[in-house]
């Protein structure tokens, strides 16, 4: 899922939940679960454009995904309890982030016998939470994050 949908799922939880454990708990759940739904974000297709670009989308996103969330949510939830659970909806693409940024290339996608002890486990956290990921091509994968994120707004009014 891209980071605005991330964002906007725990941003409600923040102003629906409340509790400073509850909330952050929930809000990395739900990344799981969103990822788990068919979708399209900025590292689909990844090999087709520059680390820089995508870079730079990711970026965009986090950025427009928080600023959105905090529109909407800020006022109706507690500061902290709103940050930590933005903080934990992203934190799973955050700690693969570094597998993309320092490791991997259009032709290295996996650690190799030599590859060092943090290469090897950032290359563990990418496998392990895309496991989760389910693909969809562009632009059904853009139509169903609307979906999912319109069910979830309405869910937790």
């Amino acid at each position: 899922m891209m980071a605005i949908a991330h964002t906007l799922v725990a941003g409600a939880i923040a102003s629906k939940v409340g509790n400073p454990i509850l909330a952050p708990t929930l809000s990395l759940a739900s990344h799981f679960v969103l990822d788990s739904i068919p979708h399209w974000d900025f590292g689909t297709n990844w090999k087709q454009r520059s680390k820089t670009v995508t870079g730079a989308f990711a970026i965009a996103d986090t950025l427009f995904g928080f600023a959105l969330a905090w529109v909407l949510f800020a006022p109706t939830s507690h500061p902290y309890i709103f940050l930590l659970s933005i903080v934990f909806s992203l934190l799973p693409d955050w700690l693969e982030a570094p597998w993309y940024i320092f490791f991997v290339t259009k032709e290295h996608t996996k650690p190799t016998k030599k590859a060092s002890i943090l290469e090897r486990f950032f290359y563990g956290v990418y496998k392990t939470t895309n496991k989760f990921h389910a693909k969809a091509p562009f632009p059904m994968g853009v139509v169903s994050q609307i979906a999912v994120v319109t069910f979830f707004l309405l869910m937790l009014q």
